[in-house]
């Protein structure tokens, strides 16, 4: 790198960090945004299902009084409600699931027949879910409670109702297990994200912002050649970017560990406390993501080079965010161990497919070959395309 690309790039770092703007957007906003989300997301979740089940209102129409009404009943936090209509109050809210118990129950159950109920709930509304899901589990606990009954009444051992007793042994700690998965489906989708989100204002700053304040004109008439001027815009807007990544990682790491988030037991989810990822796997993550960044910079500031103002800018942007969201959800739900190798010929797929297999511990090194040739195709495609368009006179001096 030369004496005049470093001048370059010393000076559009900090036109950069001089507007509170690229320093709220890069940092503040990604290092609070993921706390504040998922802190409210666990609150709410944890608060929903706490309201459920403190407060279980349910309906019992009991024609014959019988013993499992009387057992549901008994059971804590249940609320009996009477209603007039049943669908339309399960419906608004009022109750969250109604149970019919036939009048003849208890006769069939007495004489070991089969006996129906029936069981209305909104399969559209949370909070109705969950109440069906612990009243099944008492009914569950009724049944095995007249089955034992049965088999005692023959002096047959309950036990025959158990002939396999499974020892569960896992692989992982059960706590780091969940904490493994649940990064692996989230932390590569964030850092991907942002690669192209973080060094985007910086880029159209940098590019057509210059156009439209006016400085892009004296800045060419510089002893510094176009190439220079390109790199140091190149550099700059890289590391803006990298910033706005490690603080967007910063802020899921936080959200991760806050007390009461949606990772928080409290809230269902289970505790994340497994979370470590080795220290290789985070070389190798952090160079995927360098280049991955620097990709999307090049190509964003040729888009920014090319614009004739912000709004044309950003309207040319907004496309490329779908065409990065559309292969970064594809891979969103498959398993890192188990991803087909076309995968990781498919562009941002397979960083994302890569990343999940570092967080697992895999390491399949054809795979991140693989991914490594393709993330350093873009970034000299993208940076021959940004050349390109600074080379252009028609195109520097759009208006």
């Amino acid at each position: 790198m030369n004496n005049t690309i470093i001048t370059v790039f010393k000076k559009e770092i900090k036109d950069l960090f001089r507007d509170k703007k690229t320093m709220i957007m890069s940092i503040l906003i990604p290092l609070l945004l993921f706390p504040v989300i998922f802190g409210v997301l666990g609150k709410s979740m944890s608060s929903s299902k706490d309201t459920v089940q403190n407060n279980l209102k349910i309906a019992i129409v009991d024609k014959g009084d019988s013993s499992l009404g009387k057992f549901i009943k008994a059971q804590k936090n249940i609320k009996i409600k009477t209603s007039n209509n049943i669908k339309s109050d399960i419906k608004s809210g009022k109750l969250y699931l109604a149970i019919e118990i036939p009048k003849n129950f208890d006769e069939n159950v007495g004489s070991e027949n089969t006996s129906d109920i029936k069981i209305t709930y909104d399969n559209s509304s949370q909070d109705s879910e969950t109440a069906n899901a612990i009243i099944n589990s008492d009914i569950d606990v009724y049944s095995k409670t007249v089955v034992n009954t049965r088999l005692q009444k023959r002096n047959i051992n309950t036990s025959i109702l158990s002939p396999i007793k499974v020892d569960k042994t896992t692989i992982v700690n059960e706590g780091d297990g969940a904490s493994k998965m649940i990064l692996s489906m989230l932390l590569p989708l964030m850092l991907v994200l942002y690669s192209y989100a973080g060094p985007l204002s910086a880029a159209i700053d940098l590019g057509v912002g210059e156009k439209e304040r006016g400085t892009l004109e004296p800045l060419l008439t510089t002893r510094a050649g176009r190439l220079s001027l390109l790199w140091g815009k190149f550099f700059a807007i890289t590391v803006v970017g990298l910033i706005s990544t490690i603080a967007s990682l910063a802020g899921i790491l936080i959200a991760i560990k806050e007390n009461g988030g949606a990772f928080g037991g409290s809230a269902g989810m289970g505790a994340m406390t497994g979370i470590g990822i080795s220290a290789p796997s985070l070389v190798i993550i952090g160079i995927l993501i360098v280049f991955l960044t620097m990709a999307f910079g090049a190509l964003e500031l040729a888009i920014s080079i090319y614009a004739r103002s912000f709004k044309e800018a950003n309207t040319y942007a907004s496309p490329l965010m779908v065409l990065v969201i559309i292969p970064a959800y594809a891979t969103f739900a498959l398993d890192a161990k188990n991803i087909p190798l076309m995968y990781f010929n498919i562009p941002i797929a397979n960083v994302v497919c890569v990343l999940k297999e570092l967080i697992a511990g895999i390491y399949n090194y054809s795979h991140i070959g693989i991914t490594a040739g393709w993330i350093l195709v873009y970034v000299v495609a993208c940076i021959l395309f940004a050349r390109f368009m600074f080379s252009k006179e028609e195109v520097i001096f759009r208006t």
